[in-house]
């Protein structure tokens, strides 16, 4: 007996079933993951020597349940370090220490209502694409609807009021990803502004998702520095240390936004989970609040600067066709080919398979807006000479057409 019928697999275990398909033929390490996006670094030493410090120390309230609570400012810390705004300074609002960002994105149409209260006159969701669909999959579970905002390329994947999809009903909540996955665009205060009036003369709740934020290489404001002004706005952004930090494994971050908001987030995750790591949580609010902290987010976006800034011509040089800049994070996002070796592909995801079986180069494929792209990593050591030339000369065996 099945309850969940068709749902898709989700995407990224997909992608790592192909890497495993692949090297269980062509062996070990043979594929080129430029995939997924996992830094391939580790947390910088002074995070994780003030970890173990908090890991060696004897007393219980170190080591119990952190349910919902923060100890001493992690939150505040985290947020003014890597977004420059002190939310300690704005009565209306509140944050809440996240075990990472995926468990509460699913949790937040639950914390929203979903489709339980037919008095309310908003309904369904909507988030942007293309993207990472977790909340069109979670709407599905709970027998709700979420529909796209589309951002297109050509407009650099802006947040565009325009584009909203229209509906005689308001949505309850729209989530955005700014700036990040797959659209490595950031947003302008504009057109924060623009979403915010939206969203508040429609009584929607706004999302966003700001786990690449302190690897902004370009022009971004977060939403929160805008937000923070409107007392008005129900709103909450999340910022992990996934990223931020090279610390995907360690399941720790931050939501930060309106009181009312915060709080029904606070009240489905309270019998979600029973807290992050504490150790790592007493960690980080210390690690958040020194100097060096600055210094050692700062080497990390620029390191992934640097490599996009090997990674890219060589891709492009092989043919492929950026669908916008990268202004954030540590990925690639190409128009996807019209053939491959002369060949013609009807989609994202068929142009991969094919690329994987062709030469082990491992990407993953985007739909969205009528368009199909293809994104790639550098969480990978592009500044490695060896893997560079490695990359380009599988580019080499192959022929596309943009």
């Amino acid at each position: 007996m099945k309850y969940l019928g068709n749902s898709p697999e989700n995407l990224f275990q997909r992608i790592k079933r192909c890497v495993r398909e692949y090297e269980a033929t062509h062996g070990a390490g043979s594929a080129i993951n430029v995939a997924v996006g996992e830094p391939d670094t580790v947390p910088p030493e002074s995070f994780r020597e003030l970890t173990a410090e908090f890991v060696r120390r004897d007393e219980n309230w170190v080591h119990t349940y952190w349910d919902n609570r923060d100890p001493g400012g992690f939150c505040r810390n985290l947020v003014r370090r890597v977004a420059g705004v002190d939310i300690s300074d704005f009565s209306h609002l509140d944050s809440l220490a996240i075990p990472g960002e995926k468990s509460m994105l699913g949790l937040l149409p639950i914390a929203c209502g979903a489709n339980l209260a037919e008095d309310f006159a908003n309904s369904g969701f909507v988030r942007t694409a293309p993207a990472y669909d977790l909340i069109g999959i979670w709407a599905e579970y709970l027998g709700t609807e979420a529909e796209v905002w589309p951002l297109f390329s050509a407009e650099n994947f802006r947040l565009n009021l325009a584009n909203l999809p229209k509906k005689s009903v308001s949505p309850r909540m729209i989530l955005t990803v700014k700036p990040g996955n797959p659209c490595p665009a950031g947003a302008s205060r504009g057109e924060w502004e623009d979403l915010i009036k939206y969203c508040v003369q429609n009584r929607v709740r706004l999302v966003n998702d700001g786990a690449y934020t302190s690897l902004t290489h370009g022009n971004h404001t977060p939403l929160c520095a805008v937000a923070k002004d409107f007392p008005e706005l129900d709103w909450i952004e999340f910022f992990s240390l996934s990223k931020t930090l090279s610390a995907c494994g360690w399941r720790l971050g931050a939501a930060v936004g309106s009181r009312d908001f915060i709080g029904e987030l606070a009240k489905i995750k309270g019998n979600a989970d029973s807290g992050a790591f504490g150790p790592a949580l007493c960690a980080g609010a210390e690690y958040f609040k020194i100097p060096e902290s600055a210094t050692e987010i700062s080497a990390i976006q620029k390191m992934y600067d640097r490599r996009l800034g090997v990674a890219i011509p060589i891709f492009e040089k092989a043919g492929f066709r950026l669908a916008c800049p990268t202004d954030a994070g540590f990925f690639m996002l190409f128009h996807c080919p019209k053939k491959l070796d002369g060949v013609e592909i009807s989609s994202a995801e068929d142009f991969n398979q094919a690329v994987i079986s062709k030469i082990g180069l491992v990407g993953v494929p985007f739909s969205g807006s009528g368009e199909e792209f293809i994104r790639y990593s550098v969480c990978a050591d592009f500044e490695n000479p060896k893997f560079a030339e490695r990359v380009a000369s599988a580019l080499e065996k192959i022929k596309i057409e943009a």
